[in-house]
């Protein structure tokens, strides 16, 4: 099973990261998106 989450530069979406991770989920992928006012990361997570 996947599932993806963007964490933003902001900060935004770290937490949920972090609670995936604490539940056994495993990151397989990060792609960096570079937006005119932002940067962000586009993460794939597979249990």
């Amino acid at each position: 099973m996947q599932q993806a989450l963007i964490v933003q530069s902001n900060g935004s979406g770290k937490e949920d990261l972090e609670s995936q991770l604490r539940d056994g989920w495993t990151v397989v992928s990060i792609t960096a998106n570079n937006g005119p006012s932002y940067n962000d990361f586009l993460i794939i997570l597979e249990k």
